[in-house]
Order: structure tokens, then C-alpha cells, then sequence
């Protein structure tokens, strides 16, 4: 929680993105005893943008401990062309050129997540956004999001979303 005394203004993306919370979080306890769903809905979009990073957190390259800014591109780039195939943290490290296990350390300790996480978080932003601009079938984009089946997806998607996918396409259908 960001302290509302502090010397220091906090940075606008921070103050915008705390209106938002409170916004969802004042809809969903005023439609609670009226409509569970709107409340759910509500509930669910705030949890949606405190899981999703901000656009200015992405990796860091660091000078001790992780990945230069060379390798950090090379691993973006090799995981957004593999999203739809299987992707092994041994081929991710290949190309920094690092050793399997200095490579989970390093990716870790930029991307603040291990590599699988990251993999598996990336291939869920793809679904979402296939979902909200495509009528495609969700076997299908699970398929091309590289998700072993359908199954698999779900799995993913209810852990980290909280939700369905087929839930999560209704509620973002209007957007």
C-alpha cells in the first residue's frame, strides 16, 4: 500500500491505477447485494490489473546477477516466436549462451519470474487477446497459444485469472 504521507508524490501510472482499483472494488460491494455476478465481474478486473505488470516494469537488465540488455532481447524474441510451440528453459538459455542453471538464476533475477512462469504468462496474454479479437473456438487458440489441449489451458488460465476463459471472453465481450 502506497503511504498517503510520503514526501515523495507517487508516480502517476501508480495514482491511476489506484483509482481504478478503488473504483472496481466501490461497484463490486455496491452491486453484491443485488447482482453477484456484476460484483464477481468487478472483483475479477481488479485482480486482473494487479496481476498484469505495468507498462513500465518490464525487464531490467542488470549489472550484477542477471541478463545484459543483448540477452534479455533475444530471449523476448525467441519466446514470442515459440509461443504456439513447446519452448525448454534449455533452448531459452542457448540463446544467451549461458548454462541452464546460471540462465534460471539470470532470468529470474531480471524478469522476476522463472522462465516457465514467464512462458506460460506470456502465452496467456496472447490467448486473451485472441479471445477479445476473434471468434475462434478456445481448443483452437489453446492450440496456437501452445497449450497442450483445451484442458491445459483452462488449467492455466483458472490459476492465474480466476476464471474461465470461456467466462473471462463473456465478461470482455462488450469491450
Amino acid at each position: 500500500m502506497i503511504p498517503l504521507t510520503s514526501r515523495h508524490a507517487p508516480p502517476t501510472a501508480l495514482v491511476e491505477l489506484r483509482d481504478q482499483l478503488l473504483k472496481l472494488l466501490d461497484a463490486a460491494e455496491a452491486a453484491l447485494p443485488m447482482n453477484q455476478e456484476a460484483a464477481r465481474a468487478s472483483l475479477v478486473q481488479a485482480m486482473n490489473l494487479l496481476t498484469q505488470p505495468s507498462p513500465e516494469a518490464g525487464p531490467k537488465p542488470c549489472l550484477h546477477g542477471g541478463l545484459v540488455s543483448w540477452q534479455v532481447k533475444r530471449v523476448m524474441a525467441f519466446v514470442e516466436q515459440h509461443l504456439g510451440s513447446t519452448i525448454r528453459v534449455t533452448d531459452m538459455a542457448c540463446q544467451t549462451r549461458l548454462s541452464l542453471s546460471h540462465f534460471s538464476h539470470a532470468f529470474t533475477h531480471t524478469f522476476g519470474e522463472p522462465p516457465l512462469a514467464y512462458v506460460t504468462r506470456r502465452r496467456l496474454m496472447k490467448a486473451c487477446e485472441l479471445m477479445r479479437n476473434s471468434d475462434e473456438p478456445l481448443s483452437s487458440i489453446a492450440r496456437d497459444c501452445g497449450f497442450y489441449d483445451q484442458s491445459h489451458f483452462t488449467r492455466h488460465f483458472h490459476r492465474r485469472l480466476g476464471m474461465t476463459p470461456q467466462s473471462w471472453r463473456r465478461l470482455h465481450a462488450d469491450d
